[in-house]
Formats: C-alpha cells, structure tokens, sequence
C-alpha cells in the first residue's frame, strides 16, 4: 500500500512533533528517518500482494555500476519479516527471499525462490521487535553475490552468500511479507540514514549499534546454557494440566484407536531460574523451546505434536502448549456379540525416556475437555480414566508410564435403523405364514425370505469380523424357520390330497382329538366328532397343529432377538 502523502505513513502526527531526532530506541533508529520513507503494511499471513518496481523507488539509485539492488528498509514486527526481489510482479522461481526473525524470531535466512532452498541460515534471537525499527540494507551485485545488513548497516554483513545460477541482472521488483497472524510494519524507499541535520554525511555506524535489555541479556544467558539431555536431579516428574481433544477415531478394521487435539505441560527445573533483579525485573520469558530441556516421548508410545509454545518462570518452572498431538494405539475389538450395542476399552501409553533418569509422567487435570463435533467414526467416547504405572515393562526397561484408558460405545442408530425394521418385518410374515394355507401361505413365506435374505447380505457386509454378534445368530434362526414353514406347507398340501384319516384308536388320534387341544388351536372347523369314540380326523390336522405350535416358537425367537443385548 503506497501512501500519497509520506509525512503521516500511519504514524502518530504528534509523535512525530515530539520526538527528537534521535530517539531512543533498540536501535536508535530517529523517527525522523522513517518519515523520509514509503510505508507498507503486511498482513493476513505468507502472501506477497504488492509489488514495487526498484528502479521507480525514488531513493533506489546504485551508485556502484557493479550494484543490481541496494535497498534500505526499516520493519517493524514480532517475528516473521520476509523480503522478495523478483523478476516479474509475481512470485516466480527466479526471486530472491530474504527471512528475518523466522521460527518465532530465532533465526534469519537467504534463500533461493520463495520457500525456496536455503542459501545462508544464521541465528538471530531476538533480532526483530513490534515497537523498535530494525534498520535493513540489501546489496545484490552482478556477480550474484548478497550482501544483507541488519541493525549494523556499516561493518561486517549481517548475512552474505551468492546466487548459485539466477542473473542478478532479472531482479526489477520487490515485495514485503509476513507469516500466519503476525502484523509486519514496512519502511521502503529510504534514504541513507545521516549524523548532520543536512543528510549529507552517511553514518558511521556507531548510532545504530544494538542495545541489550534486561530480556535480552535473559535469552543470551539461557541460550548460553548447556544443552542438557537429562532431566534434573531429583525431578519430580512431567504434569500434564489440561488437554482438549478435538479429534477421536476408532478404525475396527486395522484396531487403531486416535486422539487428536493441543494439551499443555509443566515441570520444574531449576537450572534456568535467574534472579529477576538482575535482568530488569523479567520474571518471564518465552519462545525458549530451542534453548531448555524438553522431555522426548518415545516413538513406541505412537505419540507425536508440533506447534510447541513454551515459556519458563524466575524459579524454573517451565510450561509447554503443544498446539497438535496425536496419539494412537492398537486395540482390539474384544466382543462383538452385542452388536451394534456394544462397548470396547482401549489403553493409550504415554512414555518419555531420557539417558540417565527416569522421566514420570501424570496427569493433574481433573477432566478431559471435549470438541462437541470431535468424533470421527462409529464410535463415541464415554469417559476418560487415568493410570500411572511406577514401573511398566517396555523395550527400554522397566520405566514409568501414563496409560489413559478410554470407554467408547458404538453408535448403533443407524445400524438400529436399517437392520431392525427389516428383522421385525420378515419375522411377522413368517410367523403369520404358519397360520394361513395355499397362496396365501406361500406368498407371505416368499416375501418374508426375500426382506430377510436383503437384511442378511447387508448385515454381512457391516457386522464385525471379531465373534458372532446375536443379531446374526437369530437372523440365521429366521431363515430355518422360513424352511420349516416351507417343508410343513408341502406336507399339508400332499396329507391334503390324499385326505387320509387316522386310526381312532390310536395315540396320535386320540391326542389331535383331544377338546382343549383343539380349541387352544382353534382347529374345531377342520373336523366333525360327537364323541372320542366317533370322530373323523385327517393326517392334515397333524400339520395344523404343528403349524401353530411352530408359530408360538417363532414369535418367542423374534420376541428373545429383537432385544437389545
């Protein structure tokens, strides 16, 4: 964004007035100089908007014939300060992009393209801040070679490297960036800074020396420390103090269990705490993950996070926001009979070992928060509980271990929905099928097989391979059912031809001819008898009763299987 009028470029009308002309700042970078420049303002994230032409910038006037770019900016950010000089208004391979102040502030980079590879990495903590102008100069000679200045435009570069194969001589624009939320405050086309009120005696470097406060002084002492690969003595062990899990998925087909989310951890080591007086009063600093002691957790424990945020108190105490974790485990589906109404508890192992010293780990929260739309799969989780081991067998030894053991149920609505309506269907028309003869008979039988067979195949498809689940047991009695009413209707219709009669003295005669009998099955109509001595009764009615009987079997089957396990 180009101003049209460079006395305001965003910064305060009074401020301008009261400041002098050197004020004191990180740098000592005058308020008067960032007047005399163009301001940009880089935001919503890594996105180069605005290109500038260099040989239109007005203060962009090589005095050596061997210069491509000398450039001078200031910026002002809290981290993540990016530069692109291309050769077209676009972000192309052939470009250069020089970093400041990335990876939270701790390093600066020349690199080839944008997110190219890198062609010099040098450390910088604490090289950019969001209330102090870090003057930068940038020289790109014919030759391919970079030259880049920050904070101390005179002396030695701050960073220098040559361009491997690119030509120099293509580099006719420039672009000013950020990365993700950080707000990036750019000065461009400026002058040479000057020691005289005319600007006409370049500086001499002394005036932009870098200052160390209280926090700087801080971060060098800690970074300065030594890289220590154990904890503590005496370490009283990781805290984990809050979690919130945002993601959670059960796999039954692999037995993999996954939770996902951002969790923060805290320990005590008291071999970075520092006397706050001695340091400005800071009782607190952060971006320290690169500097203290964090314990490492196995990759046998299958837990893994990045996007770590860390800061560290006076008396050692050290906190870290793990922005996104993983943590997965086998786990097996240990019984399928309740299907789809059934549970599983499934363990995740959390292990951190060091070389020398145990590392346990607890958990101190006193519950875990959950995202209302986390749930990835079938399953959903029912509680949370916590086991902390003294000692666990692992392929390091004996060594203490978290284990978080989570309760999950599967959802079965849908499984409710599509295989239940079809089981109480086909069941009905079988029993009914018992009570009815010819057409009638066959009709009902055909279609209770047929919504049968389609509830069987897709229950095939979804039921869990681990155990039989009940509802298939009684689906496969449904279907024995269904051939016992086929077999007993083939029968009927033959005893029915031949219209045979039964002995009247006999067992089987007497029994069907029984009054209670018949009236319990309702089977009076089928046969004319005055007494137990006279009676006329046909082999068919043996069907009939059998019929019923198989019907009362059927409904007290479907009645057991239709409820929930």
């Amino acid at each position: 964004m180009r101003l049209t009028n460079p006395t305001v470029l965003g910064v305060v009308p009074i401020l301008a007035l009261v400041v002098v002309c050197h004020a004191d700042t990180l740098y000592n970078v005058s308020f008067d100089e960032l007047h005399k420049c163009k301001q940009h303002n880089a935001i919503n994230g890594y996105n180069y908007r605005a290109f500038f032409k260099l040989h239109e910038l007005q203060h962009h006037n090589p005095t050596d014939a061997d210069l491509i770019v000398d450039l001078l900016v200031y910026v002002l950010a809290p981290r993540d300060a990016h530069i692109l000089l291309s050769e077209q208004n676009k972000s192309v391979a052939a470009a250069v992009e020089i970093v400041f102040g990335g990876g939270a502030n701790t390093f600066s980079q020349i690199r080839l393209g944008q997110k190219g590879a890198a062609l010099k990495t040098k450390g910088s903590a604490g090289l950019l801040s969001p209330i102090d102008p870090l003057p930068v100069r940038v020289l790109v000679y014919t030759s391919g070679q970079i030259r880049v200045y920050a904070g101390n435009l005179t002396g030695e570069p701050f960073m220098e490297t040559m361009m491997p194969s690119t030509n120099a001589s293509q580099l006719r624009y420039v672009s000013f960036t950020t990365w993700r939320t950080a707000l990036a405050k750019w000065f461009y086309d400026c002058p040479l800074p000057s020691n005289t009120t005319n600007g006409t005696v370049p500086i001499d470097g002394n005036e932009l020396e870098q200052e160390y406060d209280g926090k700087q002084r801080l971060l060098d002492r800690l970074m300065g420390a030594p890289r220590w690969i154990d904890p503590p003595d005496n370490f009283t062990g990781v805290e984990i103090q809050h979690m919130y899990v945002k993601g959670f998925v059960y796999d039954q087909t692999t037995n993999l269990i996954e939770i996902s989310g951002s969790m923060g951890v805290s320990w005590v080591d008291a071999r970075y705490s520092w006397n706050a007086s001695d340091f400005d009063g800071k009782i607190m600093v952060g971006d320290i993950c690169h500097t203290v002691w964090i314990p490492s957790f196995e990759t046998w424990s299958l837990f893994t996070g990045s996007g770590f945020m860390c800061f560290i108190t006076d008396n050692g105490f050290v906190g870290v926001e793990i922005l996104e974790f993983t943590w997965v485990n086998f786990c097996t589906l240990s019984d399928s009979y309740s299907w789809p109404f059934d549970v599983n508890t499934c363990k995740l192992q959390l292990l951190a070992a060091s070389h020398n010293r145990n590392v346990p780990i607890s958990l101190t929260m006193g519950s875990i928060r959950f995202d209302p739309h986390f749930e990835q799969s079938e399953w959903t989780l029912k509680s949370f509980g916590k086991h902390e081991t003294e000692r666990s067998n692992t392929p390091f030894g004996q060594q203490p271990m978290l284990e978080l053991h989570i309760e999950m149920a599967r959802k079965s609505d849908i499984h409710s929905a599509s295989i239940y309506p079809s089981y109480f269907v086909a069941n009905l028309l079988i029993s009914i099928s018992f009570l009815v003869d010819g057409r009638s008979r066959l009709l009902l039988n055909s279609l209770g097989l047929i919504i049968l067979l389609n509830a069987f195949l897709s229950l095939s498809a979804i039921v869990p391979r681990a155990g039989v689940p009940k509802i298939y047991i009684f689906f496969q009695w449904s279907l024995v059912f269904y051939t016992i009413s086929s077999i007993l209707f083939v029968i009927d219709l033959w005893l029915k031809r031949t219209r045979a009669n039964i002995s009247s003295n006999s067992w089987i005669g007497r029994v069907i001819s029984f009054p209670a009998l018949r009236y319990a099955f309702v089977m009076d109509q089928r046969s004319n008898y005055s007494t137990l001595e006279h009676k006329n009764v046909r082999w068919d009615e043996l069907t009939c009763i059998l019929n019923r009987l198989m019907m009362v079997v059927v409904v007290i089957v479907f009645a057991v299987g239709f409820t929930k396990p």
